[in-house]
């Protein structure tokens, strides 16, 4: 319930087809209405079709799967090389193409994600809206910041 509902409120996009405005279409694609779809609002007649949201909720669950992981392994914690976290990694990064999300980036120095960096996921929430933003940093960047304070 709570992945349905982050997808629902956070996911729509900024400006909505007129067939999907009316209900008539998915609202990330703009695909008619097949008898697979998910309604995203119950007031509302708004649904996405079931591979846009399918490719959402994959991208949900990889990211909370790795940061899961990120959080209760000792290598990880350690900043040490872990391939359990780094295929994890991966297999969320494989899930940011079908989802319509943009390549991830350090959110401290907004620079690139390499294969070979160690890069950690991270957990925030925004201080105007409470809502939980997930984003990613390289380690060297955490390591950093927190040297600096």
């Amino acid at each position: 319930m709570r992945l349905h509902r982050l997808i629902s409120i956070h996911e729509f996009p900024q400006a909505l087809p007129p067939a999907a405005m009316a209900g008539e279409a998915c609202v990330w694609c703009a695909s008619p209405a097949e008898t697979t779809t998910v309604e995203l609002s119950a007031a509302l007649p708004w649904w996405g079709c079931l591979p846009c949201y399918s490719a959402r909720l994959a991208w949900y669950v990889s990211w909370y799967d790795w940061h899961d992981h990120y959080e209760s392994c000792v290598p990880c914690r350690q900043r040490r090389t872990c391939y359990v976290g780094h295929g994890r990694r991966i297999l969320h990064e494989q899930t940011t193409g079908p989802a319509d999300k943009p390549q991830p980036a350090c959110f401290p120095c907004r620079g690139p994600l390499l294969p070979a960096e160690l890069t950690a996921p991270l957990l925030w929430h925004s201080p105007t809206t409470f809502a939980p933003r997930l984003g990613y940093a390289h380690v060297r960047c955490l390591t950093e910041r927190a040297s600096s304070r």
